[in-house]
């Protein structure tokens, strides 16, 4: 149970499903000695915050899993905590271009990071490998595969990645956030929970507002373009802001931008108009924000649709337009099947 399921009931006794997932995880306890675990992920914090949380909790449960990230640069990634977990990096590139030559030249890197993988997974012999999707993870899953070593896969959103679509075929369960993912993923498919690093805590509007230094009873408004920031988003609502204060509205903001640049002229934005805000480049404990929101304005990235739902926090999306169009699939299920946030497309 490497993931947390969920809506299956784990209380109920006579479930046969719980009864071999106990028999299992007794057998485990009885041989968990060196016990080790790869991550594959990297890239931007949608790929890596999953995982560094599902780490966390792997810790947790117990301390002798050893566990290592491989990814490409994950030393400079400002998403990844290299203090805090063990990582080996490899040479990646994506293999899915338009253009052939580009898909040619993808190779060289390719192989370079699957022989690097190879020699990793032989030296470090693995019990299992998770990969988090995203062409970094590409090399290790090919090395795994040709190892025979276990794979799982995590797709976190409604419509999955080129890579994981590739190598669902081959791992022993897919594990997916959106039930409408297993359209798109060969084999075994299991339907889990996000691994958020924070759950829901019992912790009320006021104290959340207390921390961001804003005022405990004001209407606040979450704005958050994902950990890497969207101009457009930041741009969307700074143009609202002279409508907002033409209505009777006594407000305040938490804006999250992504980059300290960005933070910086937006927080002289905020001060000329006299709108009390917290602003930052980066918050460690966005799940504050989350419950100290009555309202977000956001990207549809897996991880925000997940946090909305989980804390319950109202608001509007505006799905990233390039990529696999994966943000539109995302904002549709919390739009039309949640119902818990209204769809603008960007350039609306």
């Amino acid at each position: 149970r490497i993931f947390t399921y969920g809506k299956h009931n784990s209380a109920d006794t006579d479930c046969a499903h719980c009864k071999g997932l106990q028999k299992g995880e007794e057998d485990l306890e009885k041989n968990q000695t060196n016990i080790k675990v790869v991550l594959a992920a990297g890239g931007t914090g949608g790929h890596l915050f999953p995982a560094q949380t599902l780490a966390l909790k792997l810790k947790q449960k117990d301390e002798s899993i050893e566990i290592v990230f491989v990814g490409p640069n994950l030393g400079s990634n400002p998403y990844f905590n290299k203090d805090a977990f063990s990582y080996h990096e490899i040479t990646s590139a994506t293999p899915f271009k338009k253009n052939p030559l580009e898909s040619i030249k993808a190779l060289f890197p390719l192989t370079k990071g699957v022989i690097q993988s190879m020699k990793f997974l032989r030296k470090f012999k693995p019990k299992i490998l998770v990969g988090f999707g995203s062409f970094h993870s590409f090399p290790i899953l090919a090395a795994a595969k040709l190892l025979s070593i276990p794979i799982v896969l995590f797709e976190s959103d409604a419509l999955p990645g080129k890579v994981n679509r590739f190598f669902s075929r081959w791992a022993k369960v897919s594990a997916i956030h959106f039930i409408k993912a297993a359209e798109y993923l060969h084999g075994k498919t299991i339907s889990v929970a996000m691994p958020l690093k924070k759950q829901k805590e019992e912790i009320c509007k006021k104290k959340a507002r207390e921390y961001f230094q804003l005022d405990g009873d004001r209407l606040t408004f979450l704005i958050f373009g994902g950990s890497q920031g969207a101009q457009s988003i930041n741009r969307f609502f700074c143009e609202s802001l002279e409508k907002l204060l033409k209505k009777p509205l006594d407000f305040q903001v938490i804006h999250i931008t992504g980059n300290p640049e960005r933070a910086e002229k937006l927080k002289l934005i905020y001060d000329q108009y006299h709108i009390p805000c917290f602003v930052k480049s980066f918050e460690e404990n966005l799940h504050l924000a989350r419950i100290a929101a009555d309202l977000s304005i956001s990207r549809a990235g897996a991880s925000s649709v997940a946090e909305m739902i989980e804390f319950g926090t109202p608001g509007i999306v505006i799905p990233y337009r390039y990529g696999n169009n994966h943000q539109d699939k995302n904002a549709d299920f919390i739009a039309n099947e949640i119902g818990g946030a209204i769809r603008i497309r960007e350039g609306e």
